[in-house]
């Protein structure tokens, strides 16, 4: 697989931090699709705060989540 992000690209596009050095090979919004090596960007909507699915998805293979807060 080809890496599209990686921890510098995200922090450096966000104006984040990271704790970390991954690169990652796809992007996910959805632990119950997540691939291994995906990025898990913990989404906040109405109805569901994505921070509470982190763990989750590393437990699946993620490379690195992008949260808004710790």
């Amino acid at each position: 697989m080809t890496a599209i992000w990686t921890a510098e690209t995200v922090a450096a596009a966000t104006g984040g931090s990271t704790d970390g050095d991954w690169v990652a090979c796809g992007v996910s919004i959805d632990t119950r699709t997540l691939a291994p090596g995906d990025l898990f960007v913990a989404l906040v909507g109405p109805h569901r705060d994505a921070h509470a699915f982190v763990a989750t998805a590393f437990e699946r293979g993620a490379a690195g989540a992008l949260v808004s807060r710790a």
